[in-house]
């Protein structure tokens, strides 16, 4: 071989070595680290040990971190933080928060998942930094696993120091012979109605007789006593309060009462049988369904019973239950947009109106709260009127105090509904510089839904003066108190919303110069058991739900006017579902099996698809999306249609009695539906728990937007631990030195 071949060669091979070193070195590819408790929580705990806890109680958890343990390694966007909670503990449905570090630095976001996983994903902020570390509160979205037993538990808590342990008093469901709920929905007509539900003879005692009366007085309500159905019910586990609803039944006589009541008598002897009697009121102003109305029942029952040597006994009891319509838990449902007029007045004479007055508008979003106008300023006349606002939650904010008068930094809260253009009037008041006066606001709401309750009743003690004053909660769950002289106080809860248990937990406040409006004060309680519903009702039932996209659209628009066909596997057709406005169905009543929905009428301006879409129900309700394409070459095809599947209107036809555990749709023991893995968390009442991923997961169908992106799929993998994992380059770096040193040495040895 000639020098000047072997001289190019030589040069080529030590220049392809030199390439591959450098390429092998590229450190811009980084892998995520993944980190759990051991790696980063520095403390986990229940935060009330002394209470005893039901089935659908919230269980407030707080965790620190600090992510010096991983030293000398620092976090880097993109890793992750996994938390799982302790094994008797689950998350109700999905969530997403901020997660700040000890510096209110927002460093990443938290998803809540129904595998009892939180999992943190940070953010650029953790680059800038050399450790982080903070607390995380979980206040409202975990409860007590329904496999968890009755009694006293101790809890579990991973840390980088090992487990530390909490206690977890476990208690079982109401023992009560009879309970009640009401379940607000639709009729297969989209009319608004209110299902009740009684539970009687709960502990299956043996009797003779058994007689039970509803008293239907609201006058908001119309009842359908033809929609009347009474079940067998059989304890799944009693300690939860979990049931099924089996056969139907007719051993019994009804009769209507002259006040609106009707009684049911059952054939003697009655036996040990525990039954579930469901009948439907429709609401006589639609609106109600979403303004906050609370629609109310009350059912009794009265049996009797031998007892051992002959004698016998009698049983009576009654229940009450409530139930309202969703603005009070802060999601409007309709598309009217609406308008709100704010007052301002002197909180010492409310006569006086204030103009001058500056705000700032704000509407409650998921995670943080969204800026819709400043610098909206009171007029002549103390007031600000603002339009086009969508359905949902806002607060005003004071920016700037008229002259004379203290800021009063409270939020003014309000709803829009969706369903009525009509103005909401709000009032705000100050107090005057000199008054030496300040106020505050209470909020009360639902310790399991989050939704606010009106008629709480509070007093406020000036624990230096000991004068006493009072506040009630307003259809919206809030109550404002002004005028309070500065000093001390004390508040305790008197009175509790009607159908819940009293909170007497004692709050402490004070009102002084530095602080004559102190933070908003929200205060839970939890629901008489028997009246949520939730605790008391498991049919076995499930539901399943489905979005239509438009997949040529680069945002997911759901798609209205899609027409499905329910079939179960073996090709028997259920019933027919159209796609609302937001391209959502929704099937109900579904036992455990696998079904598939099939097109028989496309929306128009989009092809028919002819697959099937199967989904397999098993402990939990299911969700799935599917997207058509819209036709754009051949515009005959604009018009869908399709033959196949059952035609009938879905729910036209009243449920056959003969047909058992079909009636009633299957909720988990929080009354909510059995979220789990791709889950819609509320359709009908969309609200603060709106996370998704692309996968499909749809957690928000009624608002399919932006706001339902971000759930994090990352897989967690610990082997990479502590150290923010590269990709290997290994084998190509010492490929890259074999052939750089082997040409060297051969270029040497043959000079």
């Amino acid at each position: 071989m000639g020098n000047k071949l072997r001289n190019f060669l030589v040069t080529f091979v030590a220049a392809f070595g030199l390439v591959v070193l450098m390429f092998s070195f590229n450190t811009d590819n980084v892998k995520a680290a993944d980190y759990d408790s051991s790696d980063m929580v520095t403390s986990g705990a229940i935060n009330n040990q002394d209470k005893d806890y039901s089935y659908s109680s919230d269980v407030g958890l707080t965790y620190t971190y600090d992510s010096s343990h991983l030293s000398p390694n620092k976090l880097q966007s993109g890793d992750t933080l996994t938390i799982n909670l302790p094994d008797e503990l689950v998350f109700k449905q999905n969530g997403t928060f901020d997660i700040t570090n000890n510096d209110g630095v927002v460093i990443g976001t938290a998803v809540e998942s129904p595998d009892k996983e939180l999992k943190i994903t940070f953010n650029d902020a953790v680059n800038d930094l050399d450790h982080v570390s903070g607390t995380i509160n979980l206040d409202s979205n975990v409860r007590v696993d329904k496999n968890t037993s009755v009694g006293s538990h101790e809890v579990d808590f991973p840390t980088v120091n090992g487990n530390q342990t909490s206690t977890l008093n476990v208690r079982p469901s109401s023992s009560s012979d009879i309970t009640k709920k009401g379940v607000l929905g639709t009729d297969a007509n989209g009319n608004a109605i209110v299902t009740w539900t009684i539970l009687v003879n709960r502990n299956e005692l043996n009797l003779n007789t058994l007689t039970v009366n509803d008293i239907m007085s609201d006058p908001n309500l119309d009842v359908d006593w033809d929609s009347l159905v009474v079940r067998e019910a059989t304890w799944k586990n009693k300690d939860t309060g979990v049931y099924s609803k089996g056969s139907v039944v007719n051993n019994y006589t009804t009769s209507q009462n002259s006040d609106g009541s009707f009684s049911l008598n059952f054939d003697s002897p009655v036996g040990a049988q525990m039954y579930a009697i469901s009948f439907e009121s429709k609401l006589k102003d639609q609106s109600q369904a979403s303004d906050g109305t609370v629609f109310k029942n009350k059912a009794s029952m009265n049996a009797t019973f031998t007892g051992n040597g002959g004698s016998g006994g009698e049983l009576n009891g009654s229940a009450s239950a409530n139930v309202s319509g969703n603005s009070n838990s802060g999601n409007g449902s309709g598309n009217l947009l609406g308008s709100v007029i704010l007052t301002k007045k002197d909180a010492n004479n409310e006569t006086t109106l204030l103009p001058g007055a500056k705000y700032s508008l704000y509407k409650k979003d998921s995670g943080s709260d969204t800026l819709v106008v400043s610098d909206l300023t009171t007029d002549a006349n103390g007031q600000i009127s603002y339009d086009k606002l969508s359905a949902g939650d806002y607060y005003f904010v004071e920016t700037t105090p008229p002259d004379g008068y203290q800021s009063n930094t409270n939020q003014v809260p309000f709803t829009i509904t969706g369903q009525t253009t009509e103005a909401v009037d709000v009032t705000a008041m100050d107090e005057p510089v000199e008054s030496k006066e300040g106020s505050i606001l209470l909020e009360k709401v639902d310790s399991a839904t989050g939704w606010r309750l009106p008629g709480a009743v509070f007093t406020v003690k000036n624990t230096d003066t000991n004068e006493i004053h009072t506040v009630t909660t307003d259809q919206l769950g809030f109550g404002y108190l002004y005028n309070l002289p500065y000093g001390n106080y004390e508040l305790v809860e008197t009175k509790a919303p009607d159908g819940y248990i009293a909170n007497n937990h004692k709050v402490t406040f004070t009102i002084g110069d530095g602080d004559t409006t102190p933070a908003i004060i929200s205060i839970s309680n939890e629901k008489i058991d028997g009246n949520d519903g939730g605790e008391e009702d498991d049919d076995d039932t499930f539901n399943a739900f489905m979005i239509k996209y438009d997949a040529d659209e680069k945002e997911k628009i759901g798609v209205p006017g899609a027409e499905y066909t329910l079939y179960t596997e073996d090709g028997k057709p259920l019933s027919v579902y159209t796609t609302n406005e937001y391209g959502v169905i929704q099937a109900d009543n579904l036992k455990p099996g696998t079904y598939y929905f099939l097109e028989t009428k496309a929306p128009e301006g989009y092809e028919l698809n002819p697959d099937k879409l199967y989904f397999t129900i098993t402990d939990k309700d299911v969700s799935f999306h599917e997207e058509d394409d819209l036709v754009t070459s051949d515009p005959k095809k604009t018009t869908g249609g399709g033959s196949g599947g059952g035609t009938e209107e879905p729910g036209s036809e009243k449920p056959d009695p003969e047909e058992p555990n079909t009636e009633e749709p299957g909720t988990d023991v929080d009354g909510n539906e059995d979220n789990g893995g791709g889950i819609i968390v509320d359709p009908e009442n969309p609200g603060s728990n709106n996370n998704s991923s692309d996968g499909g997961i749809i957690t928000n169908p009624i608002n399919p937007g932006n706001s339902n992106n971000g759930l994090s799929t990352g897989n967690k993998n610990s082997s990479t631990l502590p150290q923010t994992g590269e990709k290997s380059g290994i084998i190509a770096s010492l490929l890259g030195l074999i052939v750089l040193f082997g040409t060297l040495y051969f270029k040497r040895r043959n000079a």
